[in-house]
């Protein structure tokens, strides 16, 4: 069951108004200078905010913004900042520098929540969770669209297996020691995988299809996160979809005249021949 809600990304309107790309090409003083003062920590709303924007067009930006990424604290401005840096542009050298930052158990919590986000749009250039499911997680999350054009990409664009990357860091946070981090990750880990289920991995064996009896079957889910699969029960017919809970098993029936066949994320992960006991 794939969720996606559209969004304004509320909260981000004024950093992006703060960081409009400039009108020319920054000089290559005006670009020393922001890098100067992206790298330092300097450039703030408040004080040299001009260098906020022009370090968006100089060839030195996607590295300064990563730079700024390992030096970064958790204040609300900074934060701010690395938000709006992501809605303007995507770069590998931003990317990895907000992954390791979302490994580290060292940094802000906040900090880590904030470079969990901004990766999910390296998951999908058009997608994003808003801050406040990652602090307080819905029962079902989901992934929101964001009602701008996009990001432009940087001298070094984000490498074809972020996608991949993105997806296998939620899921291994999701056992983060820090439970704010967590509970975070296993929710994006939820809905990156309801919106493209073929990007999961599942271990042999994570979803398995048993007849109980007649046309009774049993569908069990040993992952940590809900799973949608679709049962074919004949060539041509309808599929039947189910939603299967983590860690449980749902027993469904199903007009079958031999075998069943169980996929996910369009694979076929388990198949089993109706039972030639009626159930009683």
């Amino acid at each position: 069951m794939q969720l996606i809600r559209f969004l304004p990304v509320a909260g981000v309107a004024l950093t992006l108004g703060a960081f409009r790309l400039p009108a020319q090409q920054p000089s290559g003083d005006d670009c020393a200078e922001a890098v100067r003062l992206v790298t330092s920590g300097e450039a703030t709303d408040a004080h040299a905010g001009w260098a906020l924007a022009h370090i968006l067009s100089c060839p030195d930006g996607p590295a300064a913004i990563a730079t700024r990424w390992h030096t970064a604290d958790d204040r609300p401005e900074t934060l701010a900042q690395l938000r709006g840096w992501n809605y303007q542009i995507h770069d590998q050298r931003i990317a990895e520098a907000a992954t390791a930052v979302a490994h580290d158990a060292s940094r802000p919590p906040g900090l880590r929540l904030v470079a969990l986000q901004i990766l999910v749009s390296y998951f999908d250039l058009s997608a994003t969770v808003e801050l406040r499911d990652l602090e307080n997680p819905p029962r079902y999350p989901s992934l929101a669209h964001v009602a701008h054009p996009g990001a432009r990409l940087g001298v070094e664009p984000p490498a074809e297996d972020m996608p991949d990357r993105v997806y296998a860091l939620s899921r291994e946070l999701a056992a983060d020691p820090n439970p704010r981090i967590a509970r975070a990750a296993k929710a994006v880990w939820q809905a990156l995988t309801d919106a493209r289920p073929g990007v999961a991995a599942l271990p042999a064996g994570t979803l398995n299809l048993v007849n109980v009896c007649g046309r009774k079957f049993r569908v069990s889910n040993s992952s940590d996160i809900d799973t949608s699969v679709e049962l074919i029960t004949a060539p041509g017919r309808p599929t039947i979809q189910a939603r299967i809970p983590a860690r449980a098993a749902r027993d469904l029936v199903i007009d079958v005249r031999d075998t069943a066949h169980m996929l996910f994320g369009g694979r076929e992960v388990a198949s089993a021949a109706r039972g030639e006991q009626e159930c009683r």
